[in-house]
């Protein structure tokens, strides 16, 4: 099991090398209650591919681990921040100092964003809007969100050509000090197999 400091000490590297897929249900207990929670990882035999990065190595695929995440306490437990997920609604969570991660659940359509108050704490969203016939409606996102000072939309991180019907994005949120960071990973869901795409920082 992975070590969830690695995580906070250098987010990019562990988001490389260790997938999480979030398996916090929504009829499960206390999911659509933001704030901090416990969780653990574990593995549940799934597979995933990446490309390398170095010289050499991006012409070979590589092996990374994939975690689930869900929502329990006991041994091997750490708490979380949790910013839950749904449909045609806008959750927020106020981040301040009680956690060092935030979780949410997997985004392939919906919009994120996220402000800084000062003095270490930071606010959250994450939010979905459909149009009648269905589709994700952006422009009304983007009008939702516009109470954050950084965004994150369908239409930055659903970009791989020709696979965009099975993208897929975990966003983490780190804290280091009196700052949050949020670092997100594109992926490709094929039925339990994962191809990861991209590991890449909310820039604000």
């Amino acid at each position: 099991m992975p070590n969830i400091a690695d995580l906070v000490s250098n987010p990019d590297s562990f988001l490389k090398n260790n997938l999480i897929l979030v398996q916090y249900q929504a009829y499960q207990s206390g999911y659509r209650i933001a704030g901090v929670k416990d969780f653990t990882l574990s593995n549940d035999g799934f597979t995933c591919e990446r490309k390398g990065t170095g010289m050499i190595s991006r012409f070979k695929t590589k092996p990374v681990e994939v975690w689930s995440l869900r929502n329990q306490g006991g041994a091997g437990s750490w708490s979380a921040y949790w910013l839950p997920y749904d449909q045609d609604f806008k959750h927020l969570v106020v981040l301040d100092k009680e956690a060092d991660v935030m979780f949410t659940p997997a985004m392939d359509g919906c919009s994120f964003g996220f402000s800084d108050h000062g003095g270490g704490t930071f606010s959250a969203s994450h939010g979905n809007l459909q149009t009648a016939d269905g589709r994700i409606d952006e422009a009304g996102l983007r009008q939702g969100m516009r109470m954050h000072a950084t965004t994150l939309h369908k239409s930055q991180y659903m970009t791989a050509p020709g696979a965009t019907d099975n993208i897929k994005v975990t966003l983490v949120g780190v804290r280091n000090g009196k700052k949050w960071r949020f670092f997100y990973q594109q992926y490709l869901d094929n039925m339990g197999s994962f191809y990861l795409l991209n590991v890449s920082e909310v820039k604000r």
